[in-house]
């Protein structure tokens, strides 16, 4: 009887609720914002197609308006497959704790049974009371009595631990089935996302076709620049990957000083000059970690490239460096002094730009600074 009772207060010391799935759902939900996200700008630039394809003359816009929204598109069928693996991620995690649970949950039923049938058998052959009546004194009685007492109650726990177990089960294949239905639903948008790509496609083509020759070769040097740049945001997504140095800088981040004490900051398209007088400092706006730095012997100037987490910021027109590849660097660390080139006012300057290589976009920026 003593080793059942081991037996059982052993059983019930086992953690018996595996893993759950809360850091991957987490994930599907961060995923479904930036799908809303992707489907806003995707619904904004379709309107503006259906705009341009009821004005006269506007073939050369229209193609363009197409060339974005199949970039878009594109983007969002990736994005929607992101959304896809998140929620496969989830529910392997959900088949995961459901095999975990009805392994512990099995051999807790089995071990149950064997207790209940030792407790039928001990009730009918009086052993129980056998076992009290053949202590060698009162002490020893009071003890054995507090054995089967104590028995008792880890059959009732083990009893009360197999309902939870129950319970539980029984709401992970819940989870399951609804994640399976979600996945269900995502596939069919992505197929039909797939099949209006195609349609943008052929629409496109057909606009292409109106065009004169000359709209036709300025469309093309259009989408050459559109290749050179995804190309060279690829590049910069080598360069960030794995990277975690300086997470709290985002979209979100407001109001970061210049990297010049005092300079103006003038904005030009997705990049802009920062200008300042001979020999100021440049400092990092935030930690980051340095991921290049290139010297252009032409020019005599450095290019530093800094890592803040997915985003990058590069400084051009740099005359000295004080930071090397893989430094990491602190907010208001100097990282160079400013180029001696100057712009069309003859003030010196650095050149910003930065970009968000999660999203493959440039970004403007005064979204990220402020002048002093």
């Amino acid at each position: 009887m003593l080793r059942y009772f081991a037996e059982l207060l052993l059983i019930i010391l086992i953690a018996t609720t595996p893993l759950s799935a809360n850091a991957q759902s987490d994930k599907a939900e961060q995923q479904r914002k930036r799908l809303e996200q992707y489907k806003k700008e995707l619904n904004q630039t379709k309107a503006e197609v259906e705009r341009l394809k009821n004005e006269k003359k506007s073939a050369s816009k229209e193609v363009a308006a197409l060339d974005r929204e199949m970039r878009l598109r594109n983007g969002y069928i990736s994005e929607v497959n992101e959304e896809r693996n998140s929620v496969i991620e989830v529910m392997t995690s959900y088949s995961l704790s459901i095999d975990s649970l009805e392994r512990v949950l099995e051999k807790n039923r089995a071990i149950y049974a064997e207790a209940v049938r030792v407790a039928y058998r001990n009730y009918t052959q009086n052993n129980n009371t056998n076992y009290i009546l053949a202590s060698r004194n009162i002490t020893e009685a009071a003890r054995r009595k507090a054995e089967i007492e104590h028995i008792t109650a880890s059959r009732k726990a083990l009893a009360d631990s197999i309902i939870a177990q129950s319970e539980l089960l029984n709401k992970k294949h819940a989870q399951l089935a609804e994640r399976d239905m979600e996945l269900d639903s995502i596939s069919k948008v992505l197929r039909a996302e797939k099949r209006k790509l195609e349609d943008s496609r052929t629409a496109a083509q057909r606009a292409y076709n109106k065009l004169s020759k000359r709209e036709k070769e300025a469309i093309n040097e259009q989408r050459k620049q559109q290749k050179q740049y995804d190309q060279a945001v690829a590049e910069l997504q080598k360069l960030l990957k794995g990277n975690k140095v300086g997470a709290g800088f985002s979209r979100n981040t407001q109001g970061l000083n210049l990297p010049v004490a005092g300079g103006v900051l003038t904005e030009q398209g997705f990049g802009g000059t920062i200008t300042g007088k001979k020999g100021d400092i440049v400092t990092t706006i935030h930690e980051g970690i340095v991921q290049e730095v290139q010297y252009k012997k032409t020019t005599n100037k450095y290019t530093v490239f800094l890592g803040y987490n997915e985003y990058l910021v590069t400084y051009t027109n740099l005359n000295a460096v004080s930071v090397k590849k893989g430094d990491i660097v602190k907010k208001d660390q100097k990282i160079g002094i400013i180029g001696s080139g100057i712009d069309s006012d003859d003030k010196p300057y650095v050149r910003i730009a930065i970009y968000d290589c999660e999203t493959k976009k440039p970004l403007t920026v005064s979204s990220f600074f402020k002048k002093r």
